[in-house]
């Protein structure tokens, strides 16, 4: 099975700034790719799979979104615009998953 069957939700292509923390770095980078349940950041150097990270990021009316994720899946594709991680978000409330998904959908649109 695909990691694309696996997926609950659909992902949508979406490109904006987003913040993590790991251990003790703090880096800048941009999404390729979001869901209710993850996303895809770009990185060409992401940290281990299984590592826990917090996300900081806003989208649409959503500002400063804090959230845990976890490494799922490391890409290092041949080209470089393809590096990055694959990220669960962890623990996260079913009402901001609504919220996320709201945002998510109003981006899609535009």
């Amino acid at each position: 099975m695909s990691k694309d069957e696996r997926r609950i939700n659909k992902r949508t292509d979406t490109k904006f700034e987003i913040s993590y923390v790991h251990k003790n770095d703090y880096l800048i980078s941009f999404t390729k790719n979001i869901s209710a349940d993850g996303m895809f950041v770009e990185t060409e150097n992401p940290p281990a799979v299984g590592s826990i990270i917090k996300l900081i990021f806003s989208i649409g009316n959503l500002k400063k979104m804090e959230i845990n994720a976890e490494v799922i899946w490391i890409n290092k594709g041949a080209s470089s615009k393809d590096h990055g991680m694959g990220l669960k978000f962890l623990d996260m409330p079913a009402k901001d998953k609504d919220t996320i998904l709201k945002e998510i959908n109003v981006v899609a649109v535009l």
